[in-house]
């Protein structure tokens, strides 16, 4: 278990020990097939890598840039860099012409002049329709926009002017692979999910109709499918559909695991010390694991932002600056310290805050449920006066300790402080929500228009007893007090 934060960016040295998010088996299956197709360059040059974000199409596109590097010459362009840019597909001729080695000035001309004459206006007014693929959409230029980009004294058409990059662009790759190189060469698009749809479109348009034209390039792009698939919708409508969209700019997709095995990044910040809940024994690790599962919350990115996040408040519960105790004990490395209740909430608290605004805003907010809760049971009186013993009775401010230490043998207290303590956490956009959905294992007394966050954490918490929860809870610690420590401290 690390001490440290682990940074947010592609991991640079992907191996078994760094592959946090279970995508180096995937990694090296994509690396045999690109080593096995160089030959197949001239006919197979558009490859897409289709992964949410943050889902690690970087640092596998790292690795495969290393692993290849014998195989073919490697380029690597981070679209968002250049985002700002007038055009990404000149910017990024631009980034290929200054990356080639041994490239005269004059060469370097050559090939800008007549790829800025067919890049840079794309997207502009309709003059000229060059289809994508057959039957399909057309990329929309227009040639007057091309003029400028060469002298007035070289008067060439659109088309001689493609000819024209197709030679220089060969001659180009000539020089890439010359003697003692890698006969190939392989450019990776990468940020593309953090560009404009408008952008992204227009680069993988141009990659399609004009950098193609070369015979020893192939181009891998990492693509947030359905961000692309929402731009193609914008500017097609519904003539074009995104799919076929995709299928015909790209000869081959791969996709990102769609399952990650986020155990190994879990165990960054929690060792495998066990821990009992009743019944149930297991590793600190893999209870956290299972907590993020069960929110559905496996977006590796977000997770290691939230993992960071806690790091901090661990690290600063355990400094002397926090002699008045207001960070509690959410350390959970050995079986003398209690503190699994505030360490799920902590992690939850975290969620809501980074990434879920207003869920965290109406987190213990009693008059915006006790709202919703008393329209959806308007017709039942006794149900209304049961709702309004469990709001009104407020445990968002009370000690968890002295929640523990009521009298919960007794059954009928028992029963009110399960409603007091699970209204806290109750969710609030419901369409059915009755006084015994705030009972242990009762979710199936409610139901919800879409299954929020809010939703999601309430069924996980709702599936332990309060008595187990509080027992694992020895800290002078409310609710409201860990809000506020989000708020404070993050």
């Amino acid at each position: 278990m690390t001490n440290k934060l682990l940074p947010n960016t592609p991991i640079e040295n992907l191996n078994s020990e760094t592959d946090f998010l279970g995508i180096l088996d995937k990694a090296t299956l994509i690396k045999d097939f690109l080593k096995g197709s160089k030959n197949n360059s001239e006919n197979i040059k558009m490859f897409s890598l289709y992964g949410n974000w943050g889902s690690g199409k970087s640092s596998l596109m790292k690795f495969l840039q290393k692993e290849l590097s014998q195989e073919y010459n490697t380029f690597f362009f981070e679209a968002w860099e250049f985002e700002k840019d007038e055009n990404l597909s000149f910017s990024l001729l631009e980034y290929l012409t200054y990356e080639t080695k041994d490239l005269t000035e004059e060469f370097a001309d050559d090939v800008l002049k007549y790829g800025g004459r067919i890049l840079r206006g794309l997207g502009k007014s309709i003059k000229l329709n060059i289809p994508l693929f057959p039957n399909g959409p057309a990329l929309e230029l227009d040639p007057s926009a091309f003029v400028e980009e060469i002298s007035k004294n070289e008067e060439l058409t659109f088309y001689e002017a493609i000819k024209k990059f197709k030679l220089e662009f060969q001659r180009l790759e000539d020089l890439m692979t010359r003697q003692g190189r890698p006969s190939h060469n392989i450019v990776f698009i990468d940020d593309l999910d953090r560009c404009e749809p408008q952008q992204v479109l227009n680069l993988i348009s141009a990659i399609k109709l004009f950098f193609t034209l070369g015979k020893k390039t192939i181009f891998f792009c990492g693509v947030d499918k359905s961000a692309v698939e929402a731009a193609v919708e914008t500017k097609y409508g519904k003539v074009v559909k995104a799919n076929e969209y995709l299928e015909k700019i790209f000869d081959i997709s791969f996709s990102m695991p769609e399952k990650y095995d986020l155990q190994k990044l879990i165990n960054q910040y929690f060792d495998e010390t066990f821990y009992s809940l009743g019944e149930t024994e297991m590793g600190i690790n893999i209870w956290i694991n299972n907590f993020f599962e069960s929110l559905e919350f496996t977006n590796p990115r977000r997770i290691k932002k939230v993992l960071n996040k806690f790091q901090m408040l661990r690290t600063f519960a355990k400094m002397d600056l926090n002699s008045n105790k207001n960070i509690p004990n959410i350390d959970l490395q050995n079986n003398e310290e209690k503190g699994f209740l505030e360490t799920i909430l902590i992690l939850y608290l975290i969620i809501l805050h980074e990434f879920y605004q207003n869920e965290f805003d109406s987190f213990l907010n009693f008059e915006q449920k006790k709202e919703v809760y008393f329209k959806v049971n308007e017709g039942s009186p006794n149900m209304l006066t049961a709702f309004k013993d469990a709001i009104e009775t407020n445990f968002s401010l009370e000690l968890f300790e002295n929640i523990a230490q009521r009298n919960l043998t007794n059954q009928g207290l028992r029963l009110q402080v399960e409603r007091s303590f699970f209204v806290c956490l109750s969710p609030v956009n419901v369409e059915r929500f009755n006084i015994n959905s705030l009972q242990p294992r009762k979710i199936s007394e409610m139901t919800v228009k879409e299954k929020y966050i809010d939703y999601l954490f309430y069924k996980y918490i709702s599936s332990f007893d309060v008595q187990i929860l509080l027992s694992k809870s020895q800290n002078k610690t409310s609710f409201m007090s860990l809000k506020n420590l989000i708020k404070t401290f993050l």
